[in-house]
């Protein structure tokens, strides 16, 4: 192994969170600095010491290949009309090594020449540099790098550029709808392999570039817009705000009778006949209701049911009409604050949630929003394991299959109608 470019790879691309993901799984003693983490890691590769656990080398470069999964990265989820086939899987898996085009121990990343053809003059294109198979879920991730430009200073100020790599993991099963693009959003980027961003802040076309570069190797897969998604995104926010204390319920529901009528009277004192403006009344109704359950969380609190705790700090609804934020103590959306959210969900759809997740005591914060052919799962400023997002795609594709079974019952209820009708 190049143990060079290994520990200058690790010096400028790895964090800490990426040897403790190792280091735990072999029960390695984690240190202080990264830079002491890369010399145990070089020990327990080659066998040196007793202290540490023996990695073999076959799976330290599977890690090395794969840790930059995990991070502060945008996840592009397509949605596949077709499941990709096991048995195609499972033969790439098993000829990848006639398949992967470039070794990354074989890279020196230094990057301080302005000549940028010179800076890893063996990054010219996009690579395959490894596939991983996980045997538990049954998925394969195949491991690209590109070369990419970034905008950059001099000592003195002056602009100038850099050459890095960029590092990209798409993730595909034979079980499974879904097929994951993720890759960190470097700063100040110019391109990545020739290919700019669309604007400022989308992008969309460097993760279709990927996925017409992972079509090269599975086929060429279709997908499906996720047109479902604003209406995923209503029934995770309202389960995620939802108070599930029953004290509140029955306040809200022994009082429901009284609130109709405060409404009627309501109209009846403006001029206006609660009967013939019944449209009207209901909508009165539900704000009243709405209020009246906010103030209600305000006195008895949340009851936290669901053992995957997620909260609301975002929505925004139709692109910029609506956005409600909340950087509360909690920062989630509940009582007040809930109750202006809920509003704006009724005059839109809702095509970016903000997320909170709290697992083992430790929080996430993350986005969720809907773009044009796939959707988007991006971090703020965290470091977010794959699995951790992958709980936020299991809890989406499981309103997408709810809203797809009740759009299914209705077009099938609509359709014997027409024909009884006819």
């Amino acid at each position: 192994m190049n143990w060079e470019n290994i520990n200058k790879f690790l010096e400028m691309y790895t964090q800490h969170k990426h040897y403790h993901i190792l280091f735990d799984k072999y029960k390695i003693k984690k240190m202080a600095s990264g830079k002491a983490m890369a010399k145990i890691l070089y020990d327990a590769v080659n066998d040196k010491g007793v202290l540490f656990s023996s990695i073999s080398q076959e799976a330290f470069y599977d890690w090395y290949i794969h840790h930059q999964i995990d991070g502060n990265n945008y996840t592009f989820v397509y949605n596949l009309k077709d499941k990709p086939q096991a048995e195609l899987l499972k033969e790439i898996y098993d000829n990848r090594h006639d398949l992967i085009n470039l070794d990354l121990r074989d890279i020196n990343p230094e990057n301080e020449s302005e000549n940028l053809d010179a800076v890893m003059s063996n990054l010219t294109d996009i690579n395959l540099v490894g596939i991983h198979k996980d045997q538990v879920n049954n998925k394969y991730t195949f491991s690209f790098v590109a070369p990419c430009v970034v905008n950059g200073k001099r000592i003195d100020g002056s602009a100038r550029q850099f050459k890095k790599i960029f590092f990209t993991h798409c993730v595909v099963s034979s079980e499974s709808y879904d097929c994951k693009i993720i890759f960190n959003p470097t700063a100040n980027l110019e391109h990545v392999n020739g290919t700019v961003k669309v604007k400022r802040s989308d992008w969309s076309s460097i993760a279709e570039m990927f996925f017409l570069t992972l079509k090269s190797y599975i086929g060429d897969i279709k997908i499906t817009a996720p047109s479902w998604i604003p209406k995923a995104l209503s029934r995770f926010v309202e389960e995620a705000t939802h108070h599930n204390n029953p004290v509140i319920t029955e306040h809200s529901f022994n009082l429901q009778d009284k609130i109709v009528n405060f409404a009627s009277d309501l109209l009846v004192e403006a001029g206006l006949d609660p009967i013939k403006d019944n449209a009207m009344q209901m909508k009165l109704v539900q704000d009243i209701q709405v209020s009246f359950e906010a103030q209600l969380v305000e006195k008895y609190g949340v009851v936290q049911e669901d053992s995957e705790n997620f909260e609301i700090y975002r929505q925004r609804s139709d692109g910029l009409n609506h956005t409600i934020d909340v950087e509360s103590r909690d920062y989630s959306l509940f009582g007040s604050a809930a109750q202006v959210a809920k509003r704006s969900r009724g005059d839109g759809h809702i095509d970016l949630l903000g997320i909170n997740f709290r697992r083992d005591d430790r929080p996430y914060k993350f986005l969720v929003e809907q773009s044009l052919d796939a959707y988007l799962i991006r971090g703020t400023n965290t470091f977010i394991e794959e699995e951790v997002v992958d709980i936020v795609i299991r809890r989406l594709n499981q309103y997408r299959d709810e809203i797809q079974t009740t759009e299914f019952r209705i077009d099938e209820c609509n359709e014997r109608t027409t024909l009884a009708s006819s």
